[in-house]
Formats: C-alpha cells, sequence, structure tokens
C-alpha cells in the first residue's frame, strides 16, 4: 500500500518579518513537499492555519517538508526543512519545526497507509 503524509495545522510563534518599523509582521509561507509546492498563506504571530494537505511518499525516503517566505521582489528565505521518514507510519502526529532566520514555527503531521 502507498504511504501518504497528512500535513495538518500550522502554527507561528513568531514571523520571519518581525524585526523592523516597515515590516507588517506577516509572513507569506510556502509549504512544500519533496520540492513541490502544496499551500500557501499569510501568517502572523500566535496563530494556527489548517493546511489540510495528503501527500504521497513516492519512491523517495526520507521526504522533505519545507517551509519557505516569499520575499518578492527579493529572494525567499528559507525557514526550514523537515525530513519525514516511511518509518513513522502507525506512530500518530508528529511535529516538523522550522527555526530559521528569526522565525519560528511548527507544522504537525501524520504518516498513514492510503
Amino acid at each position: 500500500m502507498p504511504l501518504e503524509v497528512h500535513f495538518a495545522i500550522l502554527h507561528c510563534y513568531e514571523p520571519e518579518d518581525n524585526d523592523s518599523l516597515f515590516e507588517s509582521g506577516e509572513d507569506e509561507c510556502i509549504l512544500s513537499w519533496n520540492g513541490q509546492p502544496f499551500w500557501q498563506g499569510k501568517m502572523k504571530g500566535g496563530r494556527d492555519r489548517d493546511t489540510d494537505t495528503f501527500r504521497r511518499f513516492g519512491n523517495q525516503d526520507p521526504g522533505f517538508v519545507e517551509l519557505t517566505e516569499e520575499d518578492s521582489p527579493d529572494p525567499n528565505d528559507h525557514l526550514g526543512t523537515h525530513a519525514i521518514r516511511q518509518d513513522e507510519l502507525g506512530q500518530g502526529w508528529h511535529r516538523a519545526f522550522f527555526r530559521s532566520d528569526e522565525a519560528s514555527y511548527h507544522l504537525d503531521y501524520e504518516v498513514f497507509n492510503s
């Protein structure tokens, strides 16, 4: 049976764009699974967003979930990458932490048989 990852709640403790009088304190977040974007949205500190997305593992083990902050017209800011392994199957919910570039986030996920 193919394995899937269910991505659920993305929580922002501290946005990346929160260190200047000119910043809104709001990030334009992009979540990607193995290099393919699957969710995009605005995040502020203390907020949760339900990404409610399912992605197949494919042949890659581990798979990688990545959080970036869109910074147009500047290059995007990489906020972190988390490896998810197929052997996490049946272990319930896990939490990926992203703490780069002065930002702090977590994403809840679960590995299961589809």
